[in-house]
């Protein structure tokens, strides 16, 4: 499996659908590529449509978790109204724009030259290739923010610095009840995976999953997941909160590797209620 992480992912050659994931696991690459660029080979881009800019949104108190699934470093939570639950179809290229683009992160922060990974010009269908039910930790954690969940469409971008990153993400199916099932499904699965074994570059770690209901993102309800991990020697983090809105589910994630916390400066609920609205608006055009 080669290494990733935000901005500097390999892709596999930028395969779509062979993409590995920003993952717990796919963080490796963070340690070895101190001092690079955040244009090189990866899976994200500015988005092409006028930004709902993050900074609007006014922070607040941190938000409480529970069960440990809420890491120290967790980003405080932001102002936001309610929003309607997300409606229509795009394909993966249409959701590219939705994505929140540089300027929406802190300095230092880059995207990519290479692009989002997503699932392309058409709407896809047939049974998921990964069955949150029964996939095997290590597989999950390796193909999350990838294709292959029984989705329609799916679109993944990032931004990173040396040691950090942010990850976006969007699902989308059919049915708002499928978007429900998976939020809930990936829940479900960390219950099972405190401990496990996970390879990159060759290597082998032991590596964790917490999960646990998170506050709601405009209304939506939200799960807080973390993935822990060392490999290679490097410690690594992994914080995502996961929002089912309609017929999509919107994530981010925040990366540390290599004795870095996660980054703050941008709160993981500020890049999902960001998400949601760049995608009524899409949705519109669409």
């Amino acid at each position: 499996m080669n290494s990733s992480v935000s901005s500097v992912v390999r892709r596999h050659g930028g395969s779509r659908r062979g993409a590995v994931s920003l993952t717990a696991v796919a963080l490796l690459g963070i340690a070895g590529i101190a001092g690079c660029s955040g244009t090189g080979s990866s899976a994200s881009s500015a988005a092409t449509s006028a930004a709902a800019s993050a900074a609007s949104t006014t922070p607040s108190a941190a938000a409480a978790t529970s069960a440990g699934a809420a890491s120290a470093s967790a980003a405080p939570a932001v102002s936001m109204t309610s929003l309607p639950a997300a409606a229509g179809q795009l394909t993966g290229t249409q959701l590219e724009s939705v994505l929140l683009p540089q300027s929406d992160f802190p300095a230092g922060f880059a995207t990519p030259s290479t692009g989002p990974v997503s699932s392309g010009g058409s709407l896809t269908s047939g049974p998921a290739t990964y069955n949150l039910a029964t996939i095997s930790c290590a597989t999950f954690v390796q193909h999350f923010g990838t294709t292959g969940f029984g989705e329609t469409a799916m679109v993944s971008g990032s931004a990173a610095d040396v040691g950090q990153a942010y990850d976006q993400f969007i699902y989308q199916f059919a049915t708002a009840p499928q978007a429900a099932a998976f939020a809930s499904g990936v829940q479900a699965l960390a219950s099972r995976c405190g401990s496990f074994t996970a390879t990159a570059n060759g290597q082998s770690g032991t590596f964790s999953l917490q999960a646990a209901a998170g506050n709601p993102v405009g209304g939506h309800p939200s799960v807080e997941l973390r993935q822990d991990g060392t490999l290679g020697g490097s410690k690594l983090v992994l914080d995502t909160l996961l929002s089912a809105s309609g017929v999509d589910v919107f994530a981010a994630s925040a990366a540390g590797v290599s004795g870095n916390a996660a980054p703050v400066q941008v709160a993981k609920e500020t890049i999902v209620y960001e998400l949601m609205r760049r995608q009524a608006a899409a949705a519109v055009l669409g």
